[in-house]
């Protein structure tokens, strides 16, 4: 019976698929590395609250764009002005969503709490 469990325990680690989905949705709002005052805590909560609706938004304008840009590509005639309107327009949404993340982060963080945020910079990059 030992046995039996110990396979069992194994052979389900081995197949877990390790919080796939959470780790590519989800993003770590971790920031105690930051050592944030109360009042930076609130500000940046709801800063992140905002950004994470920005965020959905913006995963539901680039699921719209790509059944565009496949249904250019079943098209016929293969429009490449069509696919890079689309394509340009979905860089400037997730540079917009960036960019006000980072200068609501900015006016909150001092100088010390903007050189450790840089280090997990990519982590905050809009895809």
């Amino acid at each position: 019976m030992k046995y039996f469990i110990m396979i069992l325990f194994i052979v389900t680690a081995l197949f877990s698929d390790s919080n796939e989905h959470y780790n590519e949705r989800h993003i770590n709002k971790e920031l105690s590395h930051l050592n944030l005052s109360k009042t930076q805590t609130i500000k940046v909560k709801k800063i992140l609250k905002d950004f994470m609706s920005h965020l959905k938004e913006f995963r539901e304008y680039k699921e719209e764009i790509k059944a565009k840009r496949e249904k250019l590509f079943i098209d016929d005639v293969f429009k490449v002005d069509e696919i890079d309107r689309l394509n340009k327009a979905l860089d400037a949404k997730s540079h917009e969503i960036e960019n006000r993340l980072l200068e609501s982060l900015h006016s909150i963080l001092s100088q010390q709490q903007r050189k450790d945020f840089i280090y997990y910079f990519d982590d905050w990059e809009v895809e």
